[in-house]
Order: structure tokens, then sequence, then C-alpha cells
């Protein structure tokens, strides 16, 4: 006989279940692969290299708000975009957010900002919603990230303006001072006239590491989004799990639209997988109506093999129920059967477990009930089965296979999730050397600071950096307020000027006449950008009857050149330069 025809039929249904378990788990850990990026793109399509000419522009040097890299970013995309043949404009206002952390100090922030703004004109009579597509050109202090969101941006305009208009106006923002508190975002929201006249954003910006786009979260009725999601050729992983949403707190989510949050690298697959998916995305919403496009919830969720699946979120409590249905159905025949080597309460108990932790879920965040609910459903299908008549004939290897099958949904779904937690961080390129040359006009010194902040035990050479110049305008100290005003200016034009005050708390303040948000606990912070050499008046009331202090100090990307040591000249863009001085009042 056969050797494979004497293998029993419950050892193969075994094996065979075991192994669609092992592939499934191969695939839902392996890392996405994405589509190659074409070797000679036509005019019309969009190429990653063309893009990455951008990116390594900008990612020359970090670009933080109001520094010189800023400008030289902000000017190459004006420049770019008018190549392009169109009208950018540069959106300048002055914006303040603030926040409070849990020790209740308070920080505050003032900024310039430059946004570039654009409209591309649709083919379609007016009256139909423009559809708006984000991004932002400035990076963190230290590293200069996110220039590949802004680059696929960029180059997707120029394959868009290829092909025939969009029956809707297409609205672009590339935002300044995302790193300084979503500001440029926030200016936008509150003072630009086409804010309020939008009916779709959809947000781009760069992800830490190599790795696929992904989409990061959703806002406003998201069905329809979601289904354009689901349809591209190569959908980017996402999920409504709400991870990644319930983290994103930008301004431009408080116009209440419908919209979209993407993440992607830099590197040549992940920037083509990003402008194919934004020209994709561009060229479907914007040839539909927009005045409708918020529609109902759905929960959605990638899964290998099948690719992005998405239902109603309506349905989740009826899913809910057919997953308690079942969990009755099992716990009752189990408790009347019982179960070999699995005591039949144990198993009863977590399966009843793991359903009140469903309902639990359903209630409180449906939209990442598909972990449990699929899951949980997979194995009472398989437990279920095992207790049917039929059953009983087959063999113990069988009834295992039955029981993995049962499994597939916990592999595809769980052991992602799982190893995304247990996973290392992806490598970053290692930072610059962490050097920090100070003036301080307490002593009326200079000092180079280590990355702990640690003062060398020499002092460092005086330079040309002067020191932040303070005109005392008022002290009046009574027992109940002490009103203080004083005038500063930054002699350096510094991008950065941070105020501390320390000792009394903030009962009120203003700048320039504009009154500035306070708490009656914790320090108060306030940090300034962009404000170049303007003279600024800042009038507090503090408590009276005690003293305090109010630290300034002014931030510059780099190292002033004349002060480094020429074993140290490579650090020149990697350091920063500050500028302290202090008011004490008595």
């Amino acid at each position: 006989m056969n050797k494979l025809t004497a293998v029993p039929a419950g050892v193969a249904a075994l094996a065979a279940a075991l192994l669609m378990a092992a592939a499934l788990a191969w695939l839902a850990l392996r890392p996405a692969g994405l589509p190659a990026a074409p070797p000679d793109a036509g005019p019309a399509a969009f190429s990653a290299a063309r893009a990455l000419a951008h990116a390594a522009f900008l990612a020359q040097t970090p670009r933080p708000i109001a520094s010189d890299a800023n400008v030289r970013a902000r000017d190459y995309l004006l420049e770019k975009l008018r190549a392009l043949g169109l009208d950018p404009q540069v959106q300048t206002a002055t914006v303040s957010g603030s926040e409070r952390d849990g020790a209740g100090n308070v920080r505050l922030t003032v900024a310039v900002v430059h946004n570039i703004v654009l409209r591309i004109r649709a083919s379609a009579p007016l009256g139909r919603l423009p559809l708006m597509l984000a991004s932002h050109y400035d990076s963190v202090p230290d590293a200069p990230d996110a220039a590949g969101a802004v680059a696929a941006l960029l180059e997707s305009l120029r394959a868009l303006r290829q092909g025939p208009p969009l029956r809707n106006d297409l609205i672009v923002l590339i935002a300044d001072g995302e790193h300084a508190g979503s500001l440029g975002a926030r200016a936008f929201v509150e003072q630009h006239p086409w804010a309020r006249k939008v009916g779709l954003v959809l947000r781009f910006e760069g992800a830490p590491g190599p790795g696929p786009m992904t989409l990061q979260g959703t806002h406003g009725g998201n069905g329809a989004t979601v289904a354009a999601w689901a349809r591209l050729d190569a959908a980017p992983a996402g999920s409504s799990r709400g991870a990644a949403g319930a983290a994103d707190a930008s301004p431009l989510r408080t116009l209440g639209l419908a919209g979209m949050r993407f993440a992607g690298a830099a590197d040549s697959a992940a920037m083509q997988h990003c402008g194919d998916t934004i020209m994709a995305l561009a060229r479907a919403f914007g040839e539909r109506a927009l005045d409708t496009i918020a529609a109902p919830d759905r929960v959605y969720f990638s899964v290998p093999l099948a690719g992005a699946l998405h239902y109603p979120q309506r349905f989740v409590w009826h899913i809910t129920r057919v997953a308690g249905a079942l969990c009755l159905l099992v716990c009752w025949a189990t408790l009347r059967h019982g179960v070999q080597r699995i005591g039949p309460l144990a198993l009863s108990g977590a399966l009843a477990g793991t359903l009140v932790a469903l309902i639990v879920l359903s209630a409180a965040k449906p939209g990442a009930t598909y972990l449990l609910a699929w899951p949980l459903i997979g194995v009472l299908l398989a437990a279920g089965t095992l207790h049917l008549p039929l059953a009983a004939a087959l063999s113990r290897h069988a009834r295992a296979a039955i029981l993995a099958g049962g499994t597939l949904p916990a592999i595809a779904l769980l052991l992602p999730l799982a190893a995304a937690a247990w996973a290392p961080p992806a490598a970053l390129p290692a930072p610059p050397e962490a050097i920090t040359y100070l003036a301080d006009a307490t002593t009326w010194k200079s000092y180079w600071l280590d990355a702990t902040g640690a003062r060398a035990s020499t002092a460092a050479p005086r330079t040309g950096i002067a020191f932040p110049h303070i005109a005392m305008l008022k002290d009046d100290n009574t027992p109940a307020r002490r009103q203080v005003a004083f005038a500063l200016t930054s002699k350096n034009a510094a991008p950065t000027i941070e105020l501390r005050v320390e000792g009394a708390r903030v009962l009120a303040a203003r700048l320039d006449g504009r009154a500035l948000a306070t708490r009656r606990a914790g320090n108060w912070t306030l940090t300034l950008h962009g404000m170049g050499e303007r003279r600024l008046h800042v009038a507090l009331e503090l408590e009276g009857g005690a003293g305090a202090r109010i630290h300034i100090q002014e931030s510059i990307p780099g190292l002033p050149a004349d002060a480094i040591p020429g074993e140290r000249t490579h650090t020149t863009r990697g350091g920063r330069t500050l500028s302290t001085d202090m008011l004490v009042l008595r």
C-alpha cells in the first residue's frame, strides 16, 4: 500500500490545519510587501525618484519653526509649486495654544507661522465643496523628519496637473509649526477663509524608520472614506481600533469634517506607495460630490491575504449577540458532556470571561471589537462543531484539526498586534552630537553643555551671541498682587524664546496687549516662535508679597562657528545655542 494512502485521515486533517495556521502566522508577521517603483514613470504618473529628490533637499538639516532651515524649505516648496504653474500663497499668522501637565504647570505657545496654501480650480461648475490635502514642512529641532510626506505631496501635484482636471477644487495646506503644538493647522482653522468650506481632508505625515504607508486613523463619518480606502489596489494597512486616532489632536479635526490621516516613510518603495495612494484618493474624491461624504462609521482592519475588510459599526452589537448566543450554547454543551483534559468549568469560564470583555469593548470602543469578536466566534464555532453528533466518530487528530482551524481568526488578527507590541523600535539614524553653547547673562560667561545639561570645567570662548535685551517698565508690588511689565528684544532674532516664571503664581498675563491663558497653580511657561527682533511688551500679574524669578532663554539651532573646538567642527549643525538671562523680583 502506498505510504501516503496509509496516513489516517485525522492525521492528514490535523497536519493540513497546522500547516494552514503556520502559513497564516507567517503571512501575518512578515513585513508588508510594497509595489516596486516604476523605473521610468510617465509624466502623468507618480515617480518615487522625482519625489526622493525633493525629500533629499528637505532632509539635509532639521527645519524647526522659525529657523533659517525652515525658511529655506518654504522657499524651495514655493519655487517648485510655482514651476508647476500653481499660485501658492503664504498665510502668515500669529496664533497661540496652551497645555497643562499633571502637576498643574501651564505651558503656553505663541508663534508666527507661515503656512503654504494653494487652490487648484476644478472643471465642474461652482458650488461643490473642495477636497483638501494637508501636510507640514517643519520638523522637530533635532532631526530632519517628515520630509517624505511633503515630497510625495509635491510630486503628486505635479502628476495630477498632467491629467484631466478634477471636478472638485483642490485645496493644499502645507502647514508650518506642526511640531509646535500644531499651530500652523490651528492658524488655518481659525483664520483662513477657506477652512469652513472644505468637504474632506486627507492628511499625510512622515513616519520614523523604513516601512510601508499606514492609515493612522479617521475622523468624522468614515463610512465612505473607509470604503474608498478598501478599494485601493494596495490599500495601506490600518484599523479602527482607535490607538492611533486617540492620539490625534490636530486642529483640523475641529472642523467637524470627514477625514483620514496617513503616515509613510521616505524610502523609495514607501514613497511610491505613498504617492500612488495620494493620487488614487485625490482622483476618487476629486470626482464625487463631497457635500454628503460623511457616512455612518465603519469598523475596518487589514487581514493577510484578504486585504482591507470593513463593515458598518451598527453591526457590532449584532455580532456581539451572535458571539453571546454561541457562547451560551457551547458552555451548555461543555458542562453537559465535558471536555477531555480541559475542565468543563475552566473552559466555560474562559469563554464567558472573553464574552464579557467583548461586551465591555462593544460599549466603550466599538471600532476595536473585531480583535475579540472574530477570534471568539472562530473558537466557539470549532468547539460547537465538536459537540455535534457527527463529530463523535472523528479521530482525535481530526478533532484537533477542527480546533486548530478555529484559531485562524485569532492568528490573523491578534498575532500581528502582539508582535508589534513586543517588537523593538525601528532603528533610526543616530542623532547628532548633543552639544550646546550657552551664553549666560547672569555670570557674563559662556559655557559648553553636554547632553545632560552639565557645564564643562572650562568656560567657552565669547562670541557675537547677544544676551536677551530686557528693559524694565513696571514693578508695583502690593500684598495682594504684583504687576510687572518689561520689554524684551532678541538681538539674535532667535527662532525660539522661552519665559518661565518661578516662585509666584501668574494671575494674568499679556503679550503686546494680547491676553494669555493662566491657571492659579504650578509654574507658568511661555514659548515664543518667530518673533524676530521685535520689541515685545510682556505684562504679568503675580501673587503679591513674594519674590519671583523670570527665566528668559533664547534658543538658536546650530553652534557659533567661531566658538567650536577644532575637533568638533562636525557638530555645527547638530548643536544648539542658548542665550539666557533672569529677572529676579525681590
